[in-house]
């Protein structure tokens, strides 16, 4: 097995974080460049079980020394940015942003954030612009897998006479068929979670194993390349955040990287290789990983201050600060940690150091969130202002008016405004917009001596036969059984002689969702009724919203 230094791997490491970086600045045919992160997994696993095998086949692998490596490969890096972090956050954050990233710093330091934020990606959840770490959680499905995966090959070798092929390619299958069944019932999770993950890091594991012969020939090692380059070409290129992933999408982007890796084992001066080895790719290579860490934050702090959507100037100014910034890291913070004279030689040292800084991060995370976001940060004036909005009885009332909504199918009548002791005339119905027009609409029915019926129900607009599918995460209503449980309800009232349909209307025909430079929702509509496939949201809005208005009385 060789493990002498790849200079081509840095080179698909560069290409894996441009993609990334490219794609959270919006710079124009990168719009699937978050599989940047698949490629960063199937290097991972490719170099990681070439290490643990080669210590195990020669008897000297050690738990301790694995976390020494990993630890200097990830800590020295992160700390600086999640100290800027939280210096910029106490600065620029309310106290609910604030004492949120109060948690992802907890959960971040305990490499637990991608289960912090799968399960925060809910409609109420806090926008992505509050969430300057929010890119860890790829880190952290890293090393929530590295707490197994050595200790499973350290046993195979030793009680199973090396037999790793049957087993990881039992777990790989296993995870991906996880994560193509997950990606249609369970979007959120199987973005986030290791299970469903797995099958990425393990494609390398097996390139690792060497069960696949190498290319003997310069035309074969030409071919794997640049059709592995293809294949991410096509996905970096042509992918959108509508496209459901994991799953079989994921494919792409793995194969690709798996092909190249492959090709370049055993060395040679192949055409593809020239590309993969340029100087100015192979630094981006090895600048990869604080380019990664660093890059987000900027991204997500610029938006926050923006209130628009960022243009070309805003983006080429976060990316050479990326690169500055972690170019900076690279030379004087990863460096100094790595290879022969590195800072803190002794390990124990090293665990202790370590163990107190992230003591030290955890403690901050948690004085954070205990203290509300620490008020006395902000303007009293300010503070009020956002408390009173946040303690509005009328908007308590609201959640639990929705919530009494959601049962609709079940019997439940849906709440009513106005005079209630007339029966009501007209129906309100919609999603988060149209519960926002409530308190307009209760008093102009007082004024009115009428009453009427408040059927909302966040995200989910009036479209019958509409399933809203979202991408990366999850959303708890099955909108076509509200909605016909909605429309019996109607029908079963002759007195009601108006319907007004309130909606975010745009946002579900295109996904544009622009205010303050938010990202855009991820969302497809599906039409139930229809036998048609890949069908555009605008279509399926245009059928779904002339059946719903002619929709005729059942007699």
């Amino acid at each position: 097995m060789d493990l002498k230094y790849r200079p081509d791997i840095d080179g698909l490491r560069a290409i894996a974080v441009l993609a990334v970086l490219f794609f959270h600045t919006q710079v124009p045919g990168f719009s699937g460049g978050f599989v940047g992160v698949d490629i960063f997994f199937v290097i991972s696993g490719y170099l990681i079980t070439s290490i643990i095998l080669k210590d195990v086949r020669e008897n000297r692998f050690s738990i301790a020394r694995f976390y020494e490596r990993r630890i200097r490969r990830i800590f020295p890096a992160l700390f600086p940015v999640m100290f800027f972090v939280l210096a910029v956050g106490a600065y620029l954050f309310d106290q609910s942003a604030f004492k949120n990233l109060g948690k992802s710093i907890i959960a971040t330091t305990l490499f637990s954030s991608n289960i912090l934020f799968w399960r925060e990606s809910g409609y109420f959840d806090a926008s992505s612009l509050e969430k300057p770490l929010l890119h860890t959680w790829s880190l952290a499905v890293e090393e929530q897998f590295y707490i197994v995966f050595p200790i499973l090959l350290m046993l195979i070798g030793r009680y199973l006479k090396g037999r790793y092929l049957p087993i990881v390619l039992a777990a790989f299958v296993l995870s991906f068929v996880a994560s193509v069944y997950g990606v249609a019932h369970h979007p959120g999770a199987t973005f986030y979670l290791v299970p469903t993950r797995a099958w990425e890091l393990l494609a390398g594991s097996l390139l690792a194993l060497g069960v696949i012969p190498a290319p003997s020939s310069n035309w074969g090692k030409n071919l794997g390349a640049f059709g592995g380059m293809a294949l991410l070409a096509w996905s970096i290129v042509l992918y959108t955040e509508a496209t459901p992933f994991p799953g079989l999408a994921a494919l792409l982007p793995v194969l690709g990287s798996g092909m190249i890796i492959h090709s370049g084992r055993g060395g040679g001066t192949y055409l593809a290789q020239k590309m993969f080895t340029s100087p100015p790719l192979v630094f981006v290579g090895l600048i990869s990983y604080s380019l990664y860490l660093w890059h987000w934050p900027l991204v997500a702090f610029t938006k926050y201050l923006l209130f628009r959507p960022m243009n070309g100037y805003d983006s080429a100014m976060i990316i050479i600060a990326s690169f500055t910034l972690a170019s900076l890291s690279w030379k004087f913070i990863e460096q100094p940690f790595r290879g022969k004279d590195a800072l803190l030689s002794d390990r124990n040292s090293l665990f202790v150091l370590s163990g107190i800084v992230m003591i030290v991060f955890i403690c901050g995370g948690v004085v954070i969130h205990l203290q509300n976001g620490i008020g006395w940060r902000i303007s009293p004036q300010i503070t009020q202002t956002v408390d009173k909005a946040k303690n509005d009885p009328v908007w308590n009332l609201h959640w639990k008016w929705e919530q009494e909504t959601a049962k609709i199918g079940k019997g439940i009548q849906p709440p009513i405004v106005g005079n209630k002791n007339s029966k009501p005339i007209f129906a309100l119905i919609g999603d988060s917009h149209a519960a926002a027009l409530i308190p307009a609409m209760e008093q102009q029915a007082v004024i009115s001596n009428i009453s009427g019926y408040m059927i909302t129900q966040s995200s989910v607009p009036f479209l019958l036969g509409i399933e809203k599918k979202y991408i990366k995460s999850d959303n708890n209503i099955d909108e076509v059984d509200y909605n016909n449980a909605v429309i019996n309800f109607i029908e079963k009232k002759p007195d009601i002689k108006t319907v007004i349909l309130i909606s975010r209307w745009a946002a579900n025909i295109s996904g544009a969702w622009t205010e303050k430079g938010e990202e855009p929702i991820d969302i497809k509509l599906i039409d139930t009724y229809s036998q048609k496939i890949n069908q555009t949201n605008k279509t399926v809005f245009r059928d779904a919203l002339k059946r719903t208005i002619i929709c005729p009385r059942r007699e």
